[in-house]
């Protein structure tokens, strides 16, 4: 009894936390999702570490660095320059890679630098594009369209994780991919996914101040469910391959960031996609 409570407690803080930086303002959710990102950063590096993978400290500096200038568009820094320049950073882990003096070890490294930031920075760097979408926002005293899509997100993500886990637990027979997931089934995921369909189809209501179509947000809560599932899967295999139940317990009940964030990490660059493609 005492987990569950501690459990629904952390859990309803979490989703609290991630409401209020997504609708206050930009600067807020900058700050907040900075402080998200540092903590993915701290986990894949404590999974690694048992595995004899050091990351150097380069890693975390030039990590850092492209979530600054991804996210400096809100500064209005040309966009171009800033793609330009986080590559050559990340090209800079090519370079240290030369001064090892194990080179099997060095481009093992190099794979696992290339994967912590485009698997955990990028994706919560492309957070902070959100306010900027149908007007830009930085006070929060209203939150633009791009707040509110960025809401419906996470909702959806939450929603699907939910009626899997429920629908699962239920009516649960068929593992879905038993050596990365085994307690993942087919009839959670189809009845997860259903369900969040059925959510979505409200959201022309829900969100109907936003003004789009009952198709637009259909395609949205299909390619988040999808995306989202996968998202959930990688990261089940890569802790299945370090050896690790959870990737931290910094989150009581829940594991570590890693773990709250597995569906929106690998989700998020494919729905921003989706959006800027569709509006």
């Amino acid at each position: 009894m005492k987990k569950l409570l501690i459990r629904t407690l952390t859990g309803a803080l979490f989703v609290a936390l991630v409401v209020f930086s997504v609708l206050f303002s930009q600067t807020v959710l900058f700050n907040v999702f900075l402080v998200f990102t540092c903590l993915g950063l701290y986990e894949y590096r404590s999974m690694l570490l048992p595995n004899g993978v050091r990351l150097p400290v380069l890693f975390y500096v030039i990590g850092l660095a492209v979530y600054f200038l991804l996210s400096v568009e809100v500064l209005q820094f040309p966009f171009q320059r800033v793609l330009l320049l986080s590559f050559c950073l990340l090209l800079l882990f090519m370079v240290a890679a030369l001064f090892q003096k194990d080179f099997a070890e060095a481009v093992q490294t190099l794979g696992y630098e290339f994967v912590g930031v485009l698997w955990i920075v990028l994706p919560f760097a492309l957070l902070n594009f959100f306010p900027l979408i149908g007007g830009k926002v930085v006070t929060g005293n209203e939150p633009s369209p791009g707040q509110w899509l960025l809401l419906a997100f996470f909702i959806t993500i939450w929603a699907n994780d939910t009626f899997a886990y429920l629908v699962g637990s239920l009516l649960g027979k068929h593992p879905m991919c038993v050596r990365v997931s085994p307690k993942k089934t087919w009839e959670g995921t189809v009845g997860g996914a259903l369900l969040t369909l059925a959510l979505a189809a409200f959201y022309p209501r829900i969100f109907g101040f936003l003004a789009l179509p009952a198709p637009f947000w259909a395609g949205f809560a299909l390619l988040i469910v999808l995306a989202g599932t996968l998202g959930d899967l990688v990261e089940s295999m890569f802790k299945r391959r370090m050896q690790v139940k959870d990737s931290g317990d910094i989150l009581p009940g829940h594991g570590g960031v890693l773990d709250r964030f597995d569906s929106t990490l690998l989700s998020l660059p494919f729905v921003l996609l989706y959006i800027v493609c569709m509006l």
